[in-house]
């Protein structure tokens, strides 16, 4: 991907999605006997079936639909592209094209607008 040069935002998993992290109790707090699927979610959320019971934990998938939703919740700048080494490391580089690489998201403000949306307040 990174040697396409297509238009290119990265949300780094490791220090940035990684943030998005919540609780059950958060989850039912928000979300149960709202609806349905609300309570659906607050019970895969406590066991996935793969990972076994958690309190906390992190929903990695929302970042990117967050962007999508609103950029102003994100915080990014514009870099070079990394190559990317044979053992999955990258190598930062001065002369290759552009893509955009987020270092920060506000948490508050994208579980906000989800717990909104499902939730219905």
């Amino acid at each position: 991907m990174f040697d396409s040069k297509v238009k290119l935002t990265v949300i780094p998993a490791k220090s940035v999605a990684s943030n998005l992290r919540t609780s059950i109790y958060e989850l039912e707090h928000f979300l149960k006997g709202k609806s349905k699927l609300c309570d659906y979610l607050c019970q895969r959320f406590y066991n996935d079936g793969y990972h076994g019971i958690q309190e906390r934990r992190v929903i990695w998938d929302i970042s990117v639909i967050a962007y999508l939703i609103d950029k102003r919740w994100f915080e990014s700048k514009e870099i070079s592209c990394p190559n990317i080494k044979e053992d999955s490391s990258y190598k930062i580089t001065n002369d290759r094209h552009k893509i955009r690489m987020v270092n920060y998201l506000n948490v508050d403000k994208i579980y906000s607008d989800l717990f909104k949306k499902l939730g219905g307040k």
